[in-house]
């Protein structure tokens, strides 16, 4: 059951959810597909692996430390969106905008089945905006007013992916699942224990200074 999955893992601050998809990306199996939503314990600022922290830092809000992902991408504000992760098998093969693009396909095909009207964003723009929802990207999802509400990252392990995406609106795990599940089949909601013992251990580096503000 989802829910059990999300009470077995319960609220984690951004640094402790970092180290567990990390953890879930390198210890799951090969094949393995499986999808986290997250439960925050409060609010929080994650930014993407390239960018400076000193300029995220000015962005975030007094008292929130940023933390960097193991992914790229912009900054994200974690302030009542609906975050979650997906491991995936990655062929070597299949470029990164086509992983993206799918992922985004079945979320947007199950939102559509909800009733909420969003589209996908097909025109490219230079650059990479600083504040990942500043604009929509290729393959972003968008409100009808053209507002950018859905937005992710990735990063390849062997044969292996991670994606961490970000959603602008209140969806539930069902909804989640049922996006993946259009594009690659059911994923799995289950987080081993081992996983999470990994996740634990890879913490410290999420929480210290020379992971953070190494650029």
């Amino acid at each position: 059951m989802l829910s059990a999955q999300l009470n077995a893992v319960g609220a984690l601050d951004a640094a402790a959810h970092m180290a567990l998809d990390e953890a879930v990306l390198l210890e799951s199996p090969p094949g393995a597909l499986v999808l986290r939503v997250y439960e925050w314990r409060e609010e929080a600022c994650t930014f993407g692996f390239s960018q400076k922290y000193a300029e995220v830092k000015a962005l975030c809000k007094s008292g929130i430390a940023p933390v960097r992902r193991a992914t790229g991408g912009g900054v994200v504000f974690h302030d009542g969106d609906t975050t979650f992760s997906l491991v995936f098998p990655w062929d070597r093969t299949c470029a990164p905008e086509a992983i993206y693009k799918n992922i985004h396909r079945g979320i947007h095909q199950a939102l559509k089945v909800a009733g909420t009207a969003n589209g996908m964003w097909s025109r490219r723009r230079e650059g990479i905006a600083r504040d990942c929802f500043a604009r929509a990207e290729c393959a972003d999802l968008v409100d009808a007013m053209d507002k950018k509400i859905l937005g992710g990252a990735l990063r390849k392990k062997g044969v292996k992916g991670l994606y961490q995406g970000s959603l602008r609106l209140q969806a539930s795990a069902e909804l989640l699942t049922d996006g993946i599940t259009r594009e690659f089949g059911r994923p799995s909601t289950e987080i081993l224990p081992s996983w999470l013992e990994a996740g634990r251990a890879l913490e410290a580096r999420y929480r210290s200074a020379e992971w953070n503000e190494r650029r």
